[in-house]
């Protein structure tokens, strides 16, 4: 089974917690950055360029730790990316109501790719459908 979290999944926690504002101003002054998190807002560098409040989540996150801050482009493309996977399981997996074609023109990407996405969403939903039951042989009885 494959996992669709992203790495920097934190953000979108940051942003429900915090607001947009918040992030946009993380990413717009440190994104696509490794910075190094303070254990503290209060006198850090990093609040001066993001503001207290981001810091101090940061800080109750990642202290101590150098965090790679994604980049405004790669969040944009994160964004993108689960905003067509949602068109293709609207569509629907098996017996679609929207074509390939249809979908790779809104999102501008082809219709093989749209293909390749439907067939791999449809594995995942197989794997998580999927009971483990253990096998009990006749000794187990």
């Amino acid at each position: 089974m494959t996992n669709h979290r992203p790495v920097d999944a934190w953000i979108d926690e940051m942003e429900a917690e915090l607001g947009p504002g918040a992030v946009l101003r993380l990413l717009a002054n440190a994104g696509g950055q490794r910075r190094n998190i303070p254990h503290r807002a209060q006198g850090a560098k990093l609040s001066a360029e993001v503001g207290a409040d981001v810091v101090q989540w940061l800080a109750n996150r990642f202290a101590g730790t150098a965090l790679d801050i994604p980049s405004m482009r790669a969040r944009e493309q994160q964004s993108r990316a689960s905003e067509l996977r949602a068109a293709i399981l609207e569509a629907g997996l098996t017996h679609p109501t929207r074509s390939a074609n249809v979908i790779a023109a809104e999102f501008g990407v082809t219709a093989a790719w749209v293909h390749k996405l439907r067939t791999q969403m449809r594995q995942e939903m197989d794997a998580e459908g999927q009971l483990w039951l253990p096998f009990f042989g006749d000794d187990a009885r």
